[in-house]
């Protein structure tokens, strides 16, 4: 049924299955935890699958029911969690989701291994900033930024590394860990900062993803938007364009001078 893509059906499958193995086993046997973790892991991948359709009331009730099975399960609970905290960020009850990731954060610290540890600091920071905790958002997506880091080059600078190109939709959560620190830092008026860390989003995404790619042009866009409404805030930043501009202007009138042999750089007939 899975195969097939029937996984409502499976999932009913699966319930009818794990009712048999505490019939048979027992309630509080290795086979019906081992279950109850499959079962657990179906209902947060139709979760999800769910909250792309806004289909509110089965997602609530599917991670209603993946929170009892995962009881055994730390992982697959700090999963649930997480996606508790995206339903209810997508209800607009802000408090609610920063509680489940608070939770989730806590399961992920006692574990010895979590997969993809950072996404839990990022979407950390995106509920943060959206209720005006923009210190502590910076904070979360400086940790997100430190473990992606780490997963995807062993801690080595992205930028200077030349092994092979990580996973790209693990390279799109680096780059946009490196704009998530921008915004924030622009939110604290952190000028110099926010425009390094934009740039660095867009470099990532250019080197790793290409220049073409969606998430590439969107950080590109992002960072020439960013640069706007902090020079027309900013008169600090505003002059070193100034600055940067007039120094570029003077290279390009240097370049046509040597390239025409002007007076002083001629050369001998």
């Amino acid at each position: 049924l899975q195969q097939q893509g029937n996984y409502l059906e499976a999932l009913e499958c699966m319930e009818r299955g794990l009712v048999l193995r505490q019939h048979f086993f027992g309630a509080d046997s290795e086979e019906v935890w081992r279950a109850c973790k499959v079962v657990g892991e179906m209902c947060n991948l139709l979760a999800m699958t769910y909250l792309q359709q806004e289909d509110f009331a089965m997602v609530l009730e599917l991670l209603k029911k993946a929170e009892i099975l995962t009881e055994r399960d730390p992982p697959g609970r700090a999963v649930t969690f997480n996606n508790l905290a995206c339903y209810y960020r997508r209800q607009g009850k802000l408090h609610a989701s920063l509680q489940y990731l608070q939770k989730a954060l806590k399961i992920e610290g006692r574990l010895e291994k979590v997969d993809n540890p950072a996404d839990t600091h990022l979407n950390a920071c995106a509920v943060l900033s959206q209720l005006g905790r923009h210190q502590s958002a910076l904070e979360h997506s400086q940790s997100a930024l430190i473990l992606l880091q780490e997963e995807l080059f062993n801690g080595v600078n992205p930028l200077q590394d030349e092994t092979t190109p990580p996973k790209a939709d693990r390279i799109a959560v680096l780059a946009i860990a490196y704009h998530n620190i921008g915004v924030e830092q622009e939110f604290l008026k952190k000028f110099d900062q926010s425009l390094s860390s934009y740039r660095k989003g867009v470099e990532v995404a250019e080197r790793y993803l290409g220049p073409d790619h969606s998430i590439t042009v969107t950080l590109r866009n992002s960072t020439v938007s960013a640069r706007r409404a902090i020079v027309a805030k900013d008169p600090q930043a505003r002059a070193q364009l100034s600055t940067k501009q007039a120094k570029q202007k003077t290279g390009k009138k240097k370049k046509a001078s040597r390239a025409t042999g002007s007076v002083g750089e001629g050369t001998e007939a």
